[in-house]
């Protein structure tokens, strides 16, 4: 009577909690890639890779994760796109001006340091989203 008794095991083992687990974990793996974006540039391009594919199967949480993970990408390209253009700009003002111009080097810089901290953030924002199995609030 008792030999085919089964253990119990919780129902997050067979229904939504392992679908919803393992998406957390893939969202948390785009932002380690896009951690270490910040050093190779390339695991970025990879980490955006993966959530657009991801995000066409994906549902809920990890659908509105993937969107923030996909529209910070794109923001971030277009922010370092307009500061590299400034950049540009401003090493062209200081060849025409025999190095002087040069002294505006600080615009870019400070622009690409401000980057730096907004995509910081928006990282750690995303990230404890995740943690707390919440979406990202805010667009």
């Amino acid at each position: 009577m008792y030999a085919s008794y089964a253990p119990y095991e919780p129902a997050s083992r067979y229904g939504r909690g392992d679908d919803a687990r393992s998406g957390r974990d893939l969202v948390l793996l785009i932002y380690a890639l896009y951690v270490a974006g910040f050093f190779t540039g390339v695991t970025a391009l990879i980490g955006v890779m993966i959530a657009h594919k991801s995000r066409r199967s994906a549902t809920g949480l990890t659908r509105t994760q993937l969107d923030w993970q996909v529209r910070m990408f794109w923001y971030g390209a277009l922010a370092l796109t307009v500061i590299g253009t400034i950049h540009l700009m401003v090493a062209g003002l200081g060849a025409i001006t025999g190095g002087l111009g040069l002294v505006f080097m600080v615009v870019p810089w400070g622009l690409t340091l401000a980057w730096g901290i907004l995509t910081a953030w928006a990282i750690a924002r995303g990230v404890h989203a995740a943690l707390l199995n919440r979406p990202v609030a805010g667009r």
